[in-house]
């Protein structure tokens, strides 16, 4: 349980439901590359599609941008110098495992900004972890990663 426990992030996300920790998405998009050379694509756009596939240069760029989106490590694995989150750093300057071990943590405003991102899933992660137990949640809780989720 240690190793779950571990894969909560200090912002509230659960790591193991990140694409970046899957590495689901990059994976894909080396595949894709992989095909895209294997059935020599570029020449196909070319001479078909030389209109409809103008920007393929840049598409290209973008995915090989892509295959690159996989943590290679989580947050509490990574060394101080190797990160610049302000909300780890906040969590660790204060002893916490987490930001809803924190009074504040609904107003802080280190933490909504990732609301750009998330809406109110960090919220939502941590009330119910202060709920349910961090263990528990883990476990059988619902882990939100959006706020639509």
């Amino acid at each position: 349980m240690d190793k779950e426990k571990e894969l909560l992030a200090y912002c509230g996300l659960y790591c193991a439901d990140c694409a970046g920790y899957s590495g689901e998405i990059a994976a894909s998009a080396i595949n894709l590359k992989e095909q895209l050379t294997k059935y020599k694509f570029d020449r196909t756009r070319q001479v078909l599609f030389p209109y409809k596939l103008k920007d393929y240069d840049k598409f290209c760029d973008m995915l090989e941008f892509i295959t690159t989106l996989k943590c290679e490590k989580i947050c509490r694995d990574k060394k101080d110098n190797e990160t610049e989150c302000k909300i780890r750093r906040c969590c660790k300057d204060k002893g916490f495992f987490a930001c809803y071990e924190c009074e504040g943590f609904e107003e802080c405003e280190t933490l909504k900004n990732q609301t750009n991102l998330h809406g109110d899933a960090l919220l939502k992660n941590f009330h119910a972890i202060k709920n349910m137990g961090l263990e528990k949640w883990v476990r059988e809780g619902k882990r939100y990663w959006f706020a639509d989720d």
